[in-house]
């Protein structure tokens, strides 16, 4: 068996493992006599909630209208942030223009957004997607910087020699050297997207798992909450997941390793 594959399987266990502990030590915690099922339901309850939302079909409902908040908002905000990144991290001149600007804005919370959005756009679907937009464009523009600018110069150097122009450079040796940087970018930003579409769904939305949320916290429906959490913890992992296994496949020449 290969190293690549036992590792692989070594880490799918421990995995495992650690997933089963979390999910026992809970069923433990919920099973004590002085436990409130209010406060915290037992597992039954959490799966009983799924099952509930399922056939009445709020739950497909919500996750396909976050689903594609979700992918809107992330393709265009790290569009933009590939596309700026690189132009910022490889030519002086645009880093010297932008460079100020993305500094002076990256602080702010996405959230902090959020009110003047709604001045300005209302409460529809185009303000959800902005603010996904801004949030994923902030987190993963920074990683693009980062990448273009910790590319060896070596590499520089030896395409320069061959004869290839700055662009040629920029295309075929830029790019690819900071791949492993944009594609962490692009998870971060996935994280980020996540966090703030369940935000702007908790304030303004009336379908959603933020809207499922919500609506868990004002009927006291602490399963349904639970439910939700973990669906949300579930989809972005999957996502998560793609994502390594893209860069995996991207990063093959690469002695790098997870």
């Amino acid at each position: 068996m290969k190293v690549v594959d036992i590792l692989s399987s070594r880490r799918l266990q421990l995995g495992v493992l650690s997933i089963a502990a979390v999910f026992l030590v809970y069923m433990w915690i919920t099973n004590q006599p002085d436990n409130n099922p209010a406060l915290l339901p037992p597992i039954s309850d959490i799966v009983a909630s799924f099952f509930t939302n399922l056939n009445s079909g709020n739950l497909l409902s919500a996750l396909g209208a976050s689903l594609f908040r979700i992918t809107m908002g992330f393709f265009i905000g790290t569009t933009l942030a590939l596309i700026v990144g690189c132009m910022v991290g490889w030519y002086k001149t645009i880093e010297y223009l932008v460079d100020p600007l993305i500094e002076a804005v990256r602080p702010i919370p996405p959230l902090a957004y959020i009110p003047i959005i709604i001045i300005w756009f209302g409460i529809d679907e185009f303000s959800r997607v902005l603010i996904i937009t801004i949030a994923c464009f902030m987190v993963c523009v920074v990683n693009v910087i980062a990448g273009m600018k910790n590319v060896p110069q070596v590499y520089v150097d030896a395409a320069s020699t061959m004869g290839a122009s700055r662009f040629q450079v920029f295309r075929t040796v830029a790019i690819p050297a900071a791949t492993p940087f944009i594609i962490t970018g692009y998870r971060i930003a996935l994280g980020a997207a996540w966090t703030t579409l369940v935000a702007s769904e908790l304030l303004a939305a009336q379908n959603g798992l933020g809207f499922l949320l919500q609506e868990g916290r004002r009927y006291f429906a602490t399963d349904q909450v639970m439910m939700v959490i973990v669906i949300i913890g579930g989809c972005a992992f999957i996502m998560d997941r793609i994502f390594r296994r893209i860069q995996a496949y991207l990063m093959q020449w690469s002695e790098a390793r997870e």
